[in-house]
């Protein structure tokens, strides 16, 4: 029988002095280091590319429904929103808008 063995270590220090120390709210297991005494999870989930994360962008502004969004790629709507925000910001402003907008006053 082949056994692999992994050793972890911490985030912040590089040490290898953890231990185990419950869960958290995701259900994932936690570390506690020994040395620095920082906690955290040492296998971090999965994040959203940036071409899924433009693909679900995209799907939204098809049909403007976050929650519609969340129910079919099961992304937080919340996370949605951050994400909005983020390319709005740094999306250029068009003239065609900028004196649409001076016009008004």
């Amino acid at each position: 029988m082949i056994q692999k063995t992994i050793t972890y270590e911490c985030r912040h220090c590089r040490s290898t002095n953890i231990v185990k120390n419950g869960h958290n709210a995701q259900g994932q297991q936690q570390y506690w280091c020994k040395d620095c005494g920082k906690r955290a999870v040492l296998e971090l989930m999965p994040r959203y590319t940036e071409e899924k994360k433009e693909q679900i962008i995209a799907d939204y502004y098809e049909r403007p429904s976050m929650r519609g969004v969340e129910r079919v790629f099961g992304v937080s709507r919340f996370t949605l929103a951050a994400w909005l925000k983020k390319k709005r910001r740094h999306q250029p402003i068009s003239k065609g808008y900028v004196t649409a907008c001076t016009a008004r006053r």
